[in-house]
């Protein structure tokens, strides 16, 4: 089924959320993104989020609890070796061990066996392409003029294999991406974004930085997926 799909797809952040809502700053003065925060915080969003997942039905649960592991995991090999669970973060070790048990109960209630595992694969794949793809778009990626490489994304339920999709930046001052091969029913996928536009300098604190986003103005970016 494809409906569970596009529901993780909606909701597999949703623990962040709060932390979204009360952005912080570093010991220097500067906001903090996300891959400065510690392991601890992250394991609580992405509890938060695989709740979220869970009211949504058992599949999407089980997506967004996959989704949660592979980012301490490696994406689950998709990101290259995944390291032993004993070499994790005590944290990190505890929410894998953590979804990979409700995954167990969750296949277990679903009761599907082979075939729910290899839709789950396929699921979870397309799932972290699209997540690669969002973070390409408004984070590094684009913005580095960087290349990136969405892994063994399936053409087709039970493609075990995939293909690897590349993506470059699009035109020249466009926050547009090409991608190769295309993967999409339409020419361009649009995707706006809105945005607030602050000062780059110190701030003295999470109240300081939250003063100045209330004060900006939200914008909204239109950022686009196209044909290479």
């Amino acid at each position: 089924p494809w409906d569970p799909v596009v529901e993780a797809t909606a909701c597999h952040d949703e623990g962040w959320r709060e932390w979204d809502m009360h952005p912080q700053v570093l010991p220097g003065g500067e906001p903090q993104g996300f891959a400065a925060m510690e392991v601890g915080d992250h394991v609580a969003i992405h509890r938060a989020s695989a709740t979220a997942g869970a009211q949504r039905g058992d599949r999407v649960e089980l997506l967004v609890g996959m989704h949660g592991a592979g980012l301490v995991m490696r994406r689950l090999g998709l990101d290259g070796e995944v390291e032993r669970l004993d070499d994790r973060p005590g944290l990190a070790r505890a929410l894998v061990i953590d979804r990979a048990l409700a995954g167990r109960a969750l296949r277990s209630g679903l009761g599907e066996g082979a075939a729910l595992a290899g839709w789950a694969w396929s699921a979870y794949r397309i799932l972290q392409a699209i997540d690669l793809l969002s973070l390409y778009l408004t984070w590094r990626g684009l913005a580095g003029g960087e290349e990136w490489t969405l892994r063994r994304v399936p053409r087709r339920p039970g493609d075990e294999r995939g293909v690897d999709i590349v993506v470059r930046p699009g035109a020249p001052r466009s926050l547009s991406c090409v991608l190769d091969p295309w993967p999409f029913a339409a020419d361009v996928v649009e995707a706006p974004v809105e945005a607030r536009f602050i000062d780059d300098r110190p701030y003295r604190g999470a109240d300081d930085l939250a003063a100045a986003l209330s004060a900006a103005v939200a914008e909204v970016l239109h950022t686009s997926s196209r044909r290479a």
